[in-house]
């Protein structure tokens, strides 16, 4: 009793953003899961994916569990699923594509597009800071992105679909290593993504309409910015971004919805183009920016222009 007692307690506590508490409720828990798993699963490698996917899972959706002493029975639902589709996945053709089985199956059911504001996604938002850039580009674009395939992750960053997959399970490692240090500074991360995501929000939104904001805009990007195309071409120079916007100004196109995602020194911003009648042709439904920031300044940008209606 007086172990439901102290579960009971962490998972209030967790759910409020208290990382002991989480840490506790995972070496709680870990035992018995990899056990199950191993009954499941009948291999280590297979099974300790499936506990570290459930608790992936179980981490970013906790403020969602209405009662807190169904915890252990949500994490057993949620192992016997990620076991069950961790096997299916490894009868796939093609297993050089699936090296890192497991790593993302249950991530891609879990982890929600847009997670709601609360004192758990400031813990979110200080693990993906503390991953390397290369490794947080691939998460937030297929976590927090509408272009969110495999083949579109890397389309926009000129990768091989392998290096995506090996860069996700990377990036998973690293944040269940980064979720057992309860010592960072939580709000921090959180604080500077908002801040961010406001200031691209209020540049991107009035690029077009407001000469004030497109010049903070261009001043923004770095006078030497490395620009990078699906195509794999590349380029130097802000001033080929500028002439893009005075091209777009001239025939009438702008943009509609933004979303935009940040994330230490990386931002996603999606944007839903808009074109006059008179050349509805010139731009595709949607573009897709990555920006990869110096201080305060851009210094990469990928470009990646897609037929795909966004929201």
């Amino acid at each position: 009793m007086e172990l439901l007692a102290d579960t009971y307690k962490n998972v209030i506590a967790a759910q409020r953003g208290d990382a002991v508490a989480w840490n506790f409720l995972f070496q709680q828990h870990y035992p018995w899961m990899y056990a199950a798993a191993l009954h499941i699963c009948g291999n280590s490698p297979a099974a300790k994916d499936a506990v570290q996917e459930t608790f992936v899972a179980a981490y970013l959706k906790l403020h969602q569990l209405k009662e807190a002493s169904a915890f252990a029975g949500w994490l057993k639902t949620s192992l016997i699923r990620c076991c069950h589709r961790s096997m299916n996945a490894s009868l796939l053709p093609a297993a050089e594509e699936f090296s890192s089985v497991g790593s993302s199956c249950l991530w891609d059911d879990e982890i929600s597009k847009k997670l709601d504001r609360n004192e758990l996604q400031t813990r979110l938002y200080h693990i993906l800071a503390c991953l390397p850039d290369i490794l947080q580009t691939v998460l937030m674009l297929r976590y927090f992105s509408d272009f969110n395939s495999y083949e579109e992750i890397a389309a926009i960053l000129c990768i091989p679909i392998g290096t995506v997959r090996s860069r996700l399970n990377q990036a998973k490692q690293k944040m269940i290593s980064h979720w057992l240090d309860s010592s960072a500074d939580n709000d921090k991360a959180f604080k500077q993504a908002q801040e961010w995501n406001h200031v691209y929000h209020i540049y991107f939104g009035n690029v077009y309409t407001s000469l004030h904001y497109r010049e903070k805009l261009i001043n923004h990007f770095d006078k030497n910015l490395h620009l990078v195309f699906t195509s794999g071409k590349t380029a130097f120079g802000r001033k080929l971004i500028e002439q893009e916007i005075e091209e777009d100004i001239l025939h009438g196109s702008g943009f509609g919805s933004l979303q935009v995602m940040s994330s230490g020194n990386i931002s996603i911003i999606e944007a839903h183009n808009i074109n006059s009648p008179g050349h509805s042709n010139r731009c595709p439904d949607s573009t897709v920016f990555v920006l990869h920031r110096n201080g305060n300044r851009t210094t990469r940008l990928h470009l990646h222009h897609s037929g795909k209606k966004l929201f």
